[in-house]
């Protein structure tokens, strides 16, 4: 029998047998669908963190108290007994290093309403105080109005530079924001500057945020002496980084206190460690899709045995008949193959679609960019072909080995 008779016989199985063919489709559905739903889902975001990475730029690095990722365990006493980097330390650092082209303290404070005359926002947004060089070093652009200068940042001042997503927010009548007296959380500040839209990353939207003076921010919104400040550092070239890297480290641990010997008590972050620890952090959720898949394709693998075998049974007449007319146990062993292989990708086809579709909703959901898997599609596909071939080998032997007449007489 050809191949595509075979396909055709293995549809017609399926659909007299709704039922039963649908619960073992089911194992198929649920094992594919949980590792390309992880896959699609840690694609996606991985896409959006690499974006985000790259507007920081090759030459931008960080240090801070905590690492961006990390799984708790032990290590999360190591991080809470650290002391905070403080602003002085900062400063101390800015004036005793030569090689950097900047070398900026930002501090993030959440959650933050903003309102301007009758419009007030949900606490949604955040305050990140920093300094005149936070527009380069991010890669963010004015739209309106200007940026900080060293004058705020050094006398303190009331100002503020607002994401788009605030001005959509509390701007519903076209009013021109600069200038414009506004309140966040309650703290008066005046518009002076309009960042450009900048849309989803690391997760999130980027554009919903007032940016302030760091002196402003320290000042109003926290508690100084217990505050751990990031400090992002911009080296002047690639060629530079890894020593104007080393003479940043030097300094800090100087301001700190830390003796000759003794490790870092700060992380220094830049895009190649913070892919390392992304990658370090999906890691645990690949080991999760599996697990679930490996269960679930079992079970599914046991099910399709069970169903061609009960399939066999049910045939032993047709087996019988066809063998009589000249069949070769390669015809029949490969007909319930194909059925097999046929079921399976049924399965398989569903519960990449499935996959997919919730894993880009995640992504969607977290707003990051739609990602298809296609190696993992291809993966799933083919390992549905292997369980079909494998677990329904043996049904199709059976069959196979029938004797036509023993077949013909069976009831």
């Amino acid at each position: 029998m050809q191949t595509s008779e075979n396909i055709k016989q293995a549809f017609h199985s399926i659909r007299g047998n709704k039922l039963r063919s649908g619960l073992t489709l089911l194992g198929i559905v649920v094992g594919v669908f949980s590792i390309i739903g992880v896959m699609t889902a840690l694609g996606a975001l991985t896409n959006s963190i690499d974006q985000s990475l790259s507007q920081l730029g090759s030459t931008t690095f960080t240090l801070k108290k905590w690492p961006s990722m990390h799984m708790g365990g032990n290590d999360w006493m190591k991080y809470r007994r650290r002391k905070p980097i403080l602003y002085e330390q900062i400063r101390t650092v800015r004036a005793n290093t030569r090689l950097p082209e900047t070398v900026s303290a930002e501090n993030t404070y959440t959650p933050v309403i903003a309102s301007f005359g009758s419009e007030k926002s949900d606490p949604s947004y955040s305050i990140i105080g920093s300094d005149e060089s936070f527009a380069i070093n991010h890669s963010f652009d004015i739209a309106r109005g200007r940026m900080l200068n060293a004058d705020d940042v050094q006398y303190g001042r009331d100002v503020a530079v607002l994401g788009q997503d605030i001005v959509s927010r509390i701007f519903t009548h076209n009013e021109e924001p600069i200038g414009q007296a506004i309140r966040l959380n309650n703290h008066e500040y005046t518009v002076i500057g309009v960042f450009e839209h900048k849309g989803g990353g690391m997760g999130q939207s980027q554009d919903g945020f007032a940016l302030v003076p760091i002196t402003n921010e320290l000042r109003t919104f926290t508690v100084q002496d217990n505050t751990s400040l990031d400090i992002l550092v911009r080296a002047r070239n690639k060629q530079t980084f890894d020593e104007t890297q080393d003479e940043v480290i030097g300094a800090l641990r100087a301001a700190r206190g830390v003796k000759p010997g003794v490790e870092n008590d700060f992380e220094v972050e830049n895009n190649d460690s913070l892919t390392t620890q992304f990658d370090s952090f999906s890691m645990y959720l690949k080991y999760a899709g599996f697990g679930i898949s490996a269960i679930a394709l079992l079970a599914a693998s046991i099910g399709i045995m069970n169903i061609m075998l009960v399939s066999v049974t049910e045939r032993t007449k047709e087996i019988g008949i066809r063998k009589a007319m000249g069949a070769t146990k390669m015809d029949i062993a490969g007909q319930f193959v194909t059925e097999a292989i046929v079921l399976c990708e049924v399965g398989g086809v569903i519960g990449i679609a499935i996959g997919i579709g919730l894993g880009n909703i995640i992504a969607i959901f977290i707003h990051a960019t739609v990602y298809v898997p296609m190696v993992w599609v291809g993966i799933g596909l083919a390992v549905c072909s292997l369980v079909g071939i494998v677990f329904g080998l043996y049904p199709a032997m059976k069959a196979a080995n029938m004797h036509p007449i023993d077949a013909l007489r069976f009831e």
